[in-house]
């Protein structure tokens, strides 16, 4: 049998190709990547139905953010960054589902990077052709091939017999499982000033016109609330950024799947079908559910953040913690739990501040820092739940290698 090159169809479609694609889109919007993110669903949905007509002029980024994100006509696509990120979330999601999806018949949907119009890619046509004469090898060439293979059994064998490094068994339940690993940030809440205060400012002191300066109020300056915008779901810190970037590259190394999710794109559900990573403290509040119960916790007393040891009550704070929140030292806990409250594997990296986080993240990809800590612990601690918690400096804006303060092995 030999196949056509597959059809790619994406403008004068007919209604038969058309409803073919819908089905195929009905698939994937109720498949795991997708069936619980409303934003995806309602993204992927518009793409696609613009797309099928050619509609070029609505798969505009502000065309997108007005109609499928609810933002006011006029709204800053430079300030508010929904459409790109929603898009880069969904090409993720969309690789993974095809990755997964085992029907060949499928229409492949894809949203190439650098556009929101969507391409599909039909199923190939088979067609018959006449079989081969077989062609028998000599029998040298055979005696080669034989060879060959007998190599590369060895050294199949020889990997699979060699002792797994220090990171593969810390991360051997997330490794060995078969659905993709989930890595969550969380999301900090972020004030804007308003424009009118910008515009004040910026009256006062022209030399700020343009440019990402900050704005330096007078401290009798009197704002009012309307002055003050919260804005959640669009920032991800420096730290949880840090961590997930080393996370992932470890993760690809090993030929593991990951999906990165942000903000309010997380369930529970998803949660109990899948190992998860979360990263951060206080701006994930899944971190601080699902380890509220463990030895070391974050906690905020009067304002003060801080990690209690609930076993003798001892804390760890950040004395010098500044307004801005820098500070010359961090804490950070790292945590790995085999029976947590959604029946999957959990790993959480999280520090007081983004500095901790980060940390935390270079902890659980580094080797030599694992068996460092992991040293003195029970030898069976690969089948064991881990708390470990740490402590670094920081210089001029970076941590450094941390300590390790405590280990708790359970």
């Amino acid at each position: 049998m030999r196949s056509k090159a597959a059809e790619t169809i994406d403008v004068g479609l007919s209604e038969q190709k058309r409803a073919e694609v819908r089905t195929a889109l009905e698939l994937l919007l109720s498949s795991p990547s997708f069936r619980n993110s409303k934003q995806s669903q309602r993204f992927l949905r518009y793409v696609v139905e613009h797309s099928l007509h050619g509609q070029d002029d609505q798969l505009k980024e502000r065309n997108i953010g007005i109609e499928v994100f609810e933002r006011a006509p006029d709204y800053d696509t430079g300030e508010d960054p929904i459409v790109r990120v929603r898009a880069t979330e969904i090409r993720k999601r969309l690789a993974q589902y095809h990755q997964e999806c085992t029907d060949s018949s499928a229409v492949r949907i894809d949203l190439p990077a650098g556009s929101y119009r969507a391409e599909f890619h039909f199923a190939p046509v088979a067609v018959e052709t006449t079989a081969p004469t077989p062609y028998r090898l000599p029998w040298v060439a055979m005696a080669v091939v034989l060879l060959v293979g007998l190599v590369a059994g060895g050294v199949w064998i020889a990997q699979t017999l060699r002792p797994a490094g220090v990171v593969e068994q810390f991360w051997a339940p997330v490794l060995s499982s078969s659905k993709p690993v989930l890595i969550y940030c969380g999301q900090p809440v972020v004030y804007f000033l308003s424009r009118e205060v910008h515009e004040a400012y910026r009256t006062v002191r022209p030399e700020h016109q343009r440019g990402s300066s900050p704005v330096l109020l007078d401290p009798k300056a009197v704002l009012h609330g309307r002055d003050i915008i919260p804005v959640t779901e669009q920032f991800v810190g420096i730290g949880n950024a840090h961590a997930a970037a080393l996370l992932s590259s470890m993760f690809a190394a090993r030929g593991k799947a990951v999906e990165l999710r942000y903000a309010n794109d997380l369930s529970f559900s998803e949660l109990r079908s899948s190992p998860a990573v979360l990263i951060g403290a206080f701006s994930n509040l899944w971190t601080l559910e699902m380890t509220g119960q463990l030895r070391f916790v974050f906690q905020q007393d009067q304002g003060q953040r801080r990690i209690l040891d609930q076993s003798n009550k001892r804390s760890w704070a950040l004395k010098d913690l500044a307004a801005d929140g820098k500070t010359p030292e961090d804490y950070a806990v790292v945590s790995r739990l085999f029976d947590s409250a959604t029946g999957q594997t959990l790993i959480s990296a999280a520090g007081i501040t983004q500095y901790g986080t980060r940390v935390a993240g270079e902890f659980l990809t580094d080797g030599e820092r694992l068996k460092e800590a992991l040293g003195k612990a029970p030898a069976d601690w690969q089948k064991k739940n881990i708390q470990v918690l740490l402590h670094t400096t920081v210089y001029k804006g970076t941590p450094g290698r941390p300590s390790v303060v405590s280990v708790h092995v359970w």
